[in-house]
């Protein structure tokens, strides 16, 4: 019985994705394994602020404008408890629908992005001043997830890749 019920969930399974319209040419299904923490330790307890660390492979820093854009240069953007704008898109996603950042030529800067908790850096190191207690949520300690990505120096996310950190940090007052 067992068998039967795991072949019609693996037939239901080819069915939905044919259907979908899933193009499977355009998914890198590939582990990405050229950038590695350095600190802090995965899922330690750390205090604000914390200075994430890392080292890059494969991979030239260079800063935004500062040459044609590829996919082999670039520099890092770093998000904390969000999910990162999408491949080949810019910055510009995280402050839409945001009417005060819609009105100057200049936003999203850093300031903008500091505020929001995204960060970008040429460097393999970030410091987070703070990290905002999850909404919602009663734990003492809480768990966080930083995420970096690529951006080209044109500005747009770079392929698909994206690597996860997650700490653990006193909920503020405990």
């Amino acid at each position: 019985m067992g068998g039967r019920w795991l072949v019609r969930g693996a037939m239901a399974m080819v069915a939905v994705v044919s259907l979908s319209g899933c193009d499977f040419a355009e998914l890198n299904f590939r582990v990405d394994d050229r950038l590695q923490f350095a600190g802090p330790a995965a899922r330690s307890t750390v205090g604000t602020p914390v200075t994430v660390r890392w080292t890059m492979d494969d991979f030239r820093v260079a800063a935004e404008g500062s040459e044609a854009p590829s996919d082999g240069a670039g520099y890092f953007a770093v998000f904390v408890d969000q999910k990162p704008v999408r491949p080949g898109h810019t910055m510009d996603d995280v402050a839409d629908g945001d009417p005060s950042c819609e009105e100057s030529p200049t936003c999203p800067d850093q300031d903008y992005l500091a505020k929001h908790d995204v960060y970008t850096t040429t460097s393999g190191d970030v410091e987070i001043p703070t990290i905002p207690d999850l909404p919602g949520s009663e734990e003492k300690v809480q768990l966080h997830t930083i995420t970096i990505v690529l951006m080209d120096t044109s500005g747009h996310r770079i392929g698909e890749s994206a690597w996860d950190l997650e700490v653990r940090v006193r909920k503020a007052g405990f």
